[in-house]
């Protein structure tokens, strides 16, 4: 995508019917969803309602990008889930995928909320070291199979295991990060390694149907052994796509979600 387009594409909150529309019709196009798995207008009607947030990345008249999220309480105290984040293929790479979740990020804080969190499979090299080493967030809960089986292409016959990724929107890591600074230094006292999934050519961000489950099942059990043990994702570390890890420590910031 050229600078000048790039540069075109405004971030803006999703008002009306016709725009909630096209958010359900990009579903189509990034996850490959059929009408079973598509969240429908209704949903994003309900989350505007409710204190949720809709927010659409624009070139144009054309909408290239949302994030969705639905508010909840845990412990008695408010956050926001982030159901969904998706970037037209054309227009990825191109830093509105982080945009979008800083607009998120700034709307929660106007109104009193720190915490927001959202989940991504956990062989998505990508995504983890997006979520860890950009956006700064945490993650110290895993859920086998959390959406249960799915009716997406892209998602073959794997189970739909989830990291829960938490973003402490005022923690030192965040706030670092965000004033262009590094990581702080952490104690790290494990390595999960990610098992190597080949990349998909068309450039889909789900796990190809061959990827295998006995790579999955071996990360699930290294990371939930982990979290038993008190330990939190702290780092992702990146040598690329053959060779990435999760890097674990103890986690000092922030709640008790």
């Amino acid at each position: 995508m050229p600078d000048d387009q790039r540069s075109s594409v405004e971030i803006r909150a999703v008002e009306s019917f016709g725009e909630m529309d096209a958010c359900v019709e990009l579903q189509r196009v990034v996850w490959k969803f059929d009408d079973l798995a598509l969240v429908p207008r209704r949903l994003f009607v309900v989350a505007k309602a409710v204190g949720g947030q809709i927010f659409g990345a624009w070139d144009g008249k054309a909408l290239v990008g949302f994030a969705l999220a639905v508010p909840g309480v845990r412990q008695g105290k408010p956050y926001l889930h982030s159901h969904m984040l998706a970037v037209s293929p054309e227009y990825r790479n191109h830093g509105i995928g982080m945009r979008l979740k800083l607009v998120q990020r700034e709307d929660a804080l106007a109104r009193g909320i720190e915490m927001m969190e959202w989940t991504f499979d956990p062989l998505q090299v990508k995504n983890a070291y997006f979520n860890v080493e950009k956006l700064g967030a945490i993650m110290r809960r895993y859920s086998p199979n959390f959406y249960g089986s799915s009716v997406s292409p892209v998602h073959g016959s794997l189970p739909t295991d989830r990291l829960h990724a938490e973003w402490w929107l005022r923690s030192n890591r965040v706030e670092a990060l965000l004033a262009g600074k590094k990581l702080p230094d952490y104690s790290i006292k494990e390595t999960v390694f990610v098992p190597y999934t080949p990349p998909i050519s068309d450039g889909t961000l789900l796990p190809p149907p061959y990827a295998s489950l006995e790579s999955l099942l071996l990360i699930r059990q290294q990371l939930r052994n982990a979290f038993a043990n008190g330990l939190t994702v702290l780092r992702f570390q990146s040598e690329g796509p053959e060779k990435s890890s999760y890097l674990l420590g103890a986690w000092a910031e922030g709640g008790s979600f």
